[in-house]
């Protein structure tokens, strides 16, 4: 339950920093506008697909297929997005402590069709890990880096790398031991995946309620029936922006603070002295314990 109360902290402090800061909120506005841009997209696909081919087992297979690509293109929207998102919080959280902020000459979407790739290659290099570790174990030390993955979108951004140099520098990381925090101490990332697929099922759920309480498929009308399609995958749409801006948000926010705190690690060690490497300043006030005031015994 602590990694929990940790991860209420964390998000509350980011939410405050938003609400703080205007600049925080561009990334929030630029995915929505993109998301919706998106949603708009795929959703002529889709009256087109119901308008020719209805409920056949192509049209339906068809439908099937949009829907997936839909949900894939708006999370993956979600995470180039985060490439903004980690550029501004690192700025903020140094600019309140009074230090400059590290964002001059540096492009919030340099690098968004690399991190689409990433997107792509990501889940292949955890089947290639799963199958080591099930059939090869002897391969298994070559993929260690991915337990640091996550810092994948704060290095491209804060470091200005390409994809390939940013798996060399999570390598290094993993190899040099500087990643100190275990990252699910604070548990952002396990919320913010449980909220983002709640609402996507959510979103399915309700759009799919409300589609079929317009028009029944079998029966309906055409216009009906594209009058049904384009209100439910709105509804869908909506509801899973909402669950993406939530995670992408907030697991930037996250992974950004720990990334900070590595290259805090590394310059203590290269100046020789590694104790002199504390945690950053949100971080350490989301896990400083609250002592209980004498007057409430």
């Amino acid at each position: 339950m602590q990694h929990l109360k940790y991860a209420f902290r964390f998000i509350n402090a980011c939410f405050a920093l938003t609400l703080k800061h205007r600049r925080l909120r561009s990334p929030l506005f630029h995915l929505w506008m993109g998301g919706m841009a998106l949603i708009i997209l795929w959703l002529v696909a889709l009256l087109i697909v119901v308008a020719f081919f209805g409920t056949r087992p192509l049209g339906l297979v068809l439908i099937g297929v949009l829907i997936s690509l839909l949900l894939f293109c708006l999370l993956a929207w979600g995470e180039i997005t985060a490439l903004e998102t980690c550029l501004i919080f690192d700025d903020l959280t140094w600019m309140d402590q009074g230090l400059p902020g590290s964002s001059q000459g540096k492009q919030d979407y340099a690098r968004w069709y690399e991190v689409l790739f990433w997107v792509f290659l990501q889940p292949g290099f955890w089947i290639i890990r799963l199958f080591n570790q099930a059939f090869r174990p002897q391969h298994v030390e070559k993929s260690d880096w991915l337990s640091a993955a996550y810092l994948m979108l704060p290095i491209m951004t804060l470091e200005s790398f390409r994809l390939r140099e940013a798996i060399d520098r999570i390598k290094q990381l993993v190899a040099n031991r500087l990643i100190r925090f275990r990252h699910d101490l604070v548990a952002v990332r396990p919320l913010s995946t449980v909220v983002q697929g709640l609402f996507i099922l959510l979103g399915a759920g309700v759009g799919l309620w409300v589609g079929l309480k317009i028009a029944d498929f079998k029966t309906a009308r055409l216009l009906s029936r594209l009058i049904a399609v384009a209100v439910g995958t709105l509804i869908a749409g909506v509801l899973t922006l909402l669950g993406t801006s939530f995670s992408s948000f907030n697991r930037a926010c996250y992974y950004t603070t720990l990334y900070q705190w590595i290259l805090s690690v590394e310059n203590a060690r290269m100046m020789g002295d590694p104790s002199h490497s504390p945690p950053p300043e949100i971080l350490s006030q989301v896990m400083k314990t609250r002592r209980p005031n004498p007057k409430e015994k």
